[in-house]
């Protein structure tokens, strides 16, 4: 009974070590015969004895002791314990790169709006000139986000990544869609279709300079309108597609015909938008661009 009661004593003295933190740690203890506590996680040694002495071949054993000594609070983790510790990794993991990636994006984007403002407060470019080439800009951009978003329409098997790209490239397809169709409406054919004063030059106002030429005429009556109003037939369709592909996700690939249906929506939007960027070409080749220096008025 002696040698219970002492046993326990141990236990307390193991259990209550460092301030009582013991409750909070999954160290296991065992005792040997002898009074000494030992803990799963020391390094093994053979106890061969020798009249009081360690075997010599165990001699190298005794330096693992004297390395544990200069070591605190060295735990292994379990494998639960592993996997737990990668999970939470792997979340700031992605949570570092995507704010690296938000703030990448705000950081581009404050470029631009400022490169914008400098170029227009130092007259390097018009307001006109500078909607324009926003409009241009977002015509590429639906290029790249109708390639993106193909490529993960067709595909017969899916991952996480290929959802991630299919959900980011039709939602920025009916983005930048509907940017192109306003920047264009409102701002760059405003300028194109304004009523020329009496008197005033018509090459500084293409829609009259084109109704002013029965050779021009076609431009106008035929290429632009169509332009106009089909061109905004694109942002509907992309928008369509994307809120399918943002709202069932992985079943969307699951769903042979949806995926062909949606496939050929997209397909039609962005043939509908290249057909638009031809005509549009077009109309500026035959008509004069100097409405682009007058100055703005909305």
């Amino acid at each position: 009974m002696t040698d219970t009661y002492d046993d326990l004593d141990d236990l307390d003295r193991v259990w209550y070590q460092d301030g009582g933190s013991g409750l909070d740690r999954d160290d296991e203890v065992d005792f040997d015969l002898g009074e000494n506590v030992v803990f799963d996680d020391d390094p093994v040694v053979d106890p061969t004895i020798d009249d009081g002495e360690l075997l010599s071949p165990q001699v190298g054993a005794i330096d693992g002791f004297d390395e544990l000594d200069d070591e605190d609070n060295v735990f292994a983790l379990h494998g639960h314990d592993r996997r737990r510790a990668g999970r939470v990794s792997r979340r700031k993991t992605t949570t570092l790169l995507h704010a690296s990636t938000i703030v990448i994006a705000v950081g581009i984007g404050v470029i631009a709006l400022m490169l914008g403002l400098v170029i227009v407060m130092g007259r390097l470019v018009t307001v006109r000139q500078l909607f324009f080439i926003a409009h241009s800009l977002f015509g590429i951009l639906i290029v790249h986000a109708f390639a993106a978003g193909l490529g993960t329409l067709c595909t017969t098997t899916d991952s996480r990544l290929k959802e991630r790209v299919r959900k980011l490239s039709t939602a920025s397809m009916a983005v930048v869609a509907w940017l192109a169709s306003v920047t264009g409406t409102w701002f760059v054919y405003a300028g194109y279709r304004a009523d020329a004063p009496a008197g005033a030059d018509l090459s500084m106002y293409p829609r009259q300079y084109l109704l002013s030429s029965p050779r021009l005429r076609f431009w106008e009556t035929f290429a632009m309108e169509w332009k106009m109003h089909v061109g905004w037939i694109t942002p509907f369709l992309a928008t369509a597609v994307a809120f399918v592909a943002l709202r069932y996700g992985k079943r969307l690939v699951a769903d042979v015909q949806v995926r062909k249906m949606l496939t050929n929506l997209f397909v039609i939007a962005f043939a509908i938008a290249m057909i638009v960027a031809v005509l549009g070409s077009m109309v500026n080749v035959a008509a004069p661009n100097d409405f682009m220096h007058r100055a703005y008025h909305p």
